[in-house]
C-alpha cells in the first residue's frame, strides 16, 4: 500500500514538473511574440491563457467543487457552507455581462475560493499585506472566502452581503472584457469597465481615499505601472471616471466598440481615433476637462 501512495506522488509530482516547465516555454514565447503582427499576438495570448487555466484547474484537482449552469467553485472543506454563495453570485452575474460582452466560454468559467487572505496572496506570491478580496488572472477567478470578511447574522444577510459588496462581477468583467480583447486591454480600461459594471449591477462603489497626494496620472503611465503607483485610489477612481467619460458622453455602443476594436488588435489609440475621433493625448484632455481631473 505504501509503495502504491508513493508512486501516485511520483506521478503527480512529475505531471506537475512537466506542466510547470511548458508553462515556462510557453512565457517565454508569449514574450517572444509581442514584436509580431497583432493577430498572432491575440493567438499566443489566447494560448498562454488556455495553458495557465488548465495549470490551475491541476493545482486544484483535489479540492472539492460545486457546479453551477456556467461556473465551477472549488474550495477547501472548511468554506462547504460558504460555497454555494459563491456559486450563487457567480451565477447572478454570469449572464449579463457574457451578453453585453459576447462572451462564449466552451468550459465552465472556475472560480477557486482561499478562506483566507494570506492563502489567496500565497497563490500569486504576493505579501500577506495585499486585501484583495477577488483576483482573476488568466481564464481563473480567485476570491476570498465570504466567511473571512461578510458580516451578516444568518446565512442569508452573509449571502446578500457577499453578492452586493463582494468581487463577483467585477471580477467577472475582468474575464469577459480580457477574452473580448484578446489580452489586448490597457490595464486603466480594464479596471474602469470593470468598476462601472459592477455598479450598474450591484449598486456598489469603491471607497476612494487617496493618500499619496498625487494630483493625475496619465494614461500612459496607468497602463504601464499600474499596481506600482503609490496611490492606488486615485488610479481606480480615474479608471473609472475615463470610462464613465466615454459612456456618458459619447455612449455604451462605443464603449463596447472600443473593446471590439481591442479584440481585432488594434492599440488604444487606434481605437479611440477610429471610434470617438480623437487620439489619447485628445482623448486625455477631454476627459480631464469633463471630469475636472
Amino acid at each position: 500500500m505504501k509503495i502504491r501512495e508513493t508512486g501516485v506522488k511520483q506521478k503527480r509530482s512529475g505531471a506537475g514538473f512537466l506542466m510547470k516547465a511548458f508553462f515556462i516555454l510557453l512565457t517565454l514565447v508569449l514574450v517572444a511574440a509581442v514584436r509580431l503582427p497583432a493577430q498572432i499576438r491575440g493567438y499566443a495570448y489566447e494560448l498562454y491563457r488556455e495553458f495557465a487555466r488548465i495549470h490551475m484547474e491541476f493545482r486544484s484537482r483535489d479540492l472539492p467543487s460545486l457546479e453551477g449552469r456556467n461556473v465551477r467553485v472549488k474550495y477547501q472543506e472548511e468554506d462547504a457552507e460558504y460555497a454555494p454563495t459563491v456559486l450563487s453570485a457567480s451565477e447572478k452575474f454570469y449572464r449579463p455581462v457574457a451578453e453585453k460582452y459576447g462572451l462564449k466560454m466552451r468550459k465552465k468559467v472556475t472560480v477557486v475560493v482561499y478562506p483566507s487572505k494570506e492563502e489567496l496572496n500565497a497563490s500569486f506570491g504576493w505579501p500577506a499585506s495585499e486585501s484583495a478580496m477577488g483576483v482573476y488572472w488568466a481564464g481563473v477567478i480567485r476570491v476570498l472566502s465570504p466567511g473571512s470578511w461578510a458580516e451578516g447574522d444568518s446565512p442569508e444577510e452573509i449571502k446578500d452581503n457577499f453578492t452586493n459588496v463582494g468581487p463577483m462581477a467585477h471580477e467577472l468583467t475582468h474575464l469577459a472584457v480580457d477574452y473580448a480583447t484578446r489580452g489586448n486591454c490597457p490595464r486603466w480600461f480594464t479596471e474602469g469597465l470593470a468598476q462601472l459594471e459592477e455598479y450598474r449591477l450591484t449598486g456598489f462603489r469603491f471607497s476612494y481615499q487617496s493618500g499619496a497626494g498625487e494630483d493625475f496620472y496619465g494614461l500612459k503611465e496607468m497602463d504601464r505601472g499600474f499596481d506600482d503607483l503609490p496611490d492606488q485610489a486615485l488610479a481606480y477612481r480615474e479608471s473609472l471616471s475615463a470610462v464613465e467619460y466615454i459612456d456618458g458622453v459619447h455612449g455604451e455602443e462605443k464603449l463596447l466598440e472600443i473593446v471590439s476594436m481591442l479584440g481585432s488588435g488594434r492599440g488604444m489609440g487606434e481605437s479611440l481615433e477610429d471610434s470617438l475621433g480623437m487620439d489619447l493625448p485628445s482623448f486625455e484632455q477631454n476627459w480631464r476637462t469633463w471630469s475636472g481631473f
